[in-house]
């Protein structure tokens, strides 16, 4: 069932504490000491470092906000202040040691159930910054209703109502971005065309099925048909019996009559529009596919200037994710570009939220990896699959985006978003930006932008043969 997954953070805090002083956070490594400061709010316990306090301000701000909204949808109120760590980025973030776990590098930000604290980085935008904190604190509502307003109880309540993820993570998307998604409407206009929009049990018990977009469109259906303080409503019942039987008292149906319900809306909503429209494959053709490049992620795809080549990140057949480069004709992943087991310097490499970048000739390519609290630019020569150089860029959470004259650093720290060209021999030059204007990173990419972030006083050192004249 996936319902228990996401308690194991939960049941392994309940392990004796004898037990748990013999691991808790000595195997994650940490490069920086934080120092850190309370903002007290009127519900939250805001906790900063000195160089994100004007950050931090704002996020404060947001979070009260988000407080209003949330406490208003749902009907409930905090009996109790609750905490929220606010790191200045990524890497800081992965750092943390309020988890055991590896923070692996597609975690956004977390809620642990015991303690009810939020833990988030910045992200050099508002906007995925406001999503997340809101998408976390929908969390808390969560575990602060099934706890009964204290943080450290309720564990036998969580239990007994065992919530499936797609009802705990698709409320908190529901609730953060709303149902208006233009992702989320992809996804489903997409399972409409397929005949495969999914039954609720389906979406308990198949892991291929994704519940952050799946859930969030089936709560997004309750709340425009039955209103989004139904949600709410069915939240608070559910502390009483199963979640099933909580969606019975409230709105009359169960999870069969809801699903069929649900999906017919759906069908409803999207096949119309796709009778105006072509299927992908009848005016594309795929590139990166199981059966054509193997494994099953194919992620930051890069296409070369002349479009013959794609470098991509893959796991390919085996565990770890490495840098891969594929005929476009054919989709053959060619050969590996980089082992990401090649160098221990390396922790992870930035495949979320950056990809790699060619030179205009094609020759080159160039993409970020963490290397201890900042990240480094790894060039390579693709022809003979060999590294040239190493920007050591002194930022943290570095984004390249596709071309190869923009580069992204993205933190907020200290609210000023410095555009910053790197050139191949290390040099920055710097130019700042008004750091509330970064909304979306990634609209700035279209713009022309060349870096986002606060570089302040580091500076970028290179290493290798590389040719001095060139720029990112």
């Amino acid at each position: 069932m996936r319902r228990l997954a996401w308690l194991c953070v939960a049941a392994a805090a309940l392990l004796p504490a004898t037990v748990q002083g013999q691991y808790f956070g000595q195997n994650k490594v940490q490069y920086s000491r934080f120092h850190f400061k309370v903002m007290a709010t009127e519900h939250f316990d805001l906790y900063y470092y000195d160089i994100e306090r004007n950050a931090a301000l704002d996020v404060a701000r947001m979070a009260e906000r988000s407080y209003l909204e949330l406490s208003t949808v749902l009907r409930h109120q905090f009996r109790e202040r609750k905490p929220i760590i606010l790191y200045a980025s990524l890497s800081d973030f992965q750092q943390t040691n309020t988890s055991a776990d590896e923070v692996s590098e597609g975690v956004g930000g977390f809620t642990d159930f015991l303690k009810h604290r939020i833990v988030i980085p910045l992200t050099g935008s508002y906007a995925d910054v406001q999503h997340v904190l809101q998408h976390e604190m929908t969390h808390q509502f969560q575990y602060d209703v099934w706890s009964g307003g204290r943080a450290g109880a309720g564990v036998q309540t969580i239990i007994a109502v065992n919530p499936p993820l797609w009802f705990v993570e698709g409320m908190a998307e529901y609730m953060s971005l709303g149902g208006v998604d233009p992702n989320t409407a992809m996804w489903m206009r997409d399972a409409a065309q397929e005949g495969k929009v999914p039954t609720i049990h389906e979406l308990e018990t198949d892991p291929r099925l994704f519940p952050y977009r799946f859930g969030q469109a089936l709560l997004t259906y309750v709340g425009q048909r039955w209103g989004d303080e139904a949600i709410g409503a069915i939240l608070s019942a559910s502390r009483s019996g199963s979640l099933e039987g909580a969606f019975r008292r409230v709105i009359g149906l169960d999870y069969r009559q809801l699903g069929d319900q649900w999906r017919d809306a759906v069908v409803k909503e999207y096949l119309p529009q796709l009778n105006t429209a072509d299927r992908a494959s009848a005016i594309s053709q795929a590139v990166l596919t199981k059966e054509r490049s193997q494994g099953t992620l194919h992620l930051a795809p890069a296409l070369s200037p002349d479009g013959t080549k794609v470098a991509y990140f893959s796991e390919k057949d085996f565990y770890f994710i490495d840098l891969w480069l594929a005929d476009v004709a054919t989709g053959k992943a060619a050969h590996r570009l980089f082992k990401s087991t090649f160098s221990s310097n390396y922790e992870t490499f930035r495949f979320i939220n950056s990809s790699s970048s060619w030179s205009p000739d094609g020759k080159l390519l160039a993409f970020a990896g963490k290397n201890g609290a900042h990240d480094d630019i790894i060039i390579l020569d693709v022809e003979h699959n060999k590294q040239v150089g190493t920007i050591r860029t002194g930022l943290s959470g570095v984004m390249i985006d596709h071309l190869w004259t923009e580069l992204f650093e993205d933190s907020l720290q200290r609210l000023s978003a410095d555009v910053v060209l790197v050139e191949l021999d290390g040099r920055v030059q710097v130019g700042a930006v008004a750091g509330r204007q970064v909304v979306d990173n990634r609209h700035f990419m279209a713009r022309g932008a060349k870096a986002v972030g606060d570089v302040g006083a580091n500076e970028a050192r290179a290493t290798g043969d590389e040719d001095t004249h060139a720029r990112i």
